[in-house]
């Protein structure tokens, strides 16, 4: 223990003697350790800022210049595009469907039906501007199905030829598919 004295007395050793107070000293941290324990809980708080940003799913803001994308709510479709196909592991089959004008705004279905298997839709508007790339969850469900609707921030869609690429992000072997556009 460290002893601290008082003007005017000595110490000989004795603690119990007037004027000789026992004190135990607290040492501060360096500098340099406050900076560090600094660093840390930046990081940390870094860490968990881009955590919390990527599991906001993505279709609840704006996907693409001039769209909305949400999760549709749609049980009754009006009009149908619609295709079959296949895709493996590490492909990307491209189609494309033509939208008239007047179409308030679009429902995309993309049915694989496995949870298992993977597919990305990546969807681009007649000017060739991407509304954006989507994946299972995109719609609040993990189902093996995406379905989302595609709202204009204006009056109507851009009439002309849509495109949709469906990748095969992870497949054990070839995957079928459905993929229907309804334009309402």
């Amino acid at each position: 223990m460290n002893t601290v004295m008082f003007p005017g007395f000595e110490a000989d050793g004795d603690e119990n003697r007037i004027g000789v107070c026992p004190i135990k000293l607290i040492k501060h941290r360096s500098q340099q350790s406050i900076m560090t324990s600094a660093k840390r809980k930046y990081g940390a708080f870094v860490l968990l800022l881009a955590v919390a940003f990527l599991a906001v799913p993505p279709v609840s803001a704006n996907e693409g210049v001039g769209y909305t994308v949400r999760p549709s709510t749609s049980d009754d479709p009006v009009t149908t595009l619609g295709l079959s196909d296949t895709v493996g592991q590490g492909e990307t089959n491209r189609h494309q469907f033509y939208v008239g004008s007047g179409v308030e705004y679009l429902e995309v279905y993309l049915n694989w039906g496995s949870t298992s298997d993977s597919l990305a839709l990546t969807i681009y508007a007649p000017s060739g501007s991407r509304i954006g790339t989507f994946r299972d969850s995109s719609d609040g469900m993990m189902d093996g199905k995406i379905h989302i609707d595609i709202d204009p921030d204006g009056n109507y869609v851009d009439h002309g030829t849509w495109t949709f690429d469906v990748y095969g992000e992870k497949v054990s072997s070839e995957r079928s598919y459905t993929l229907n556009l309804y334009q309402y």
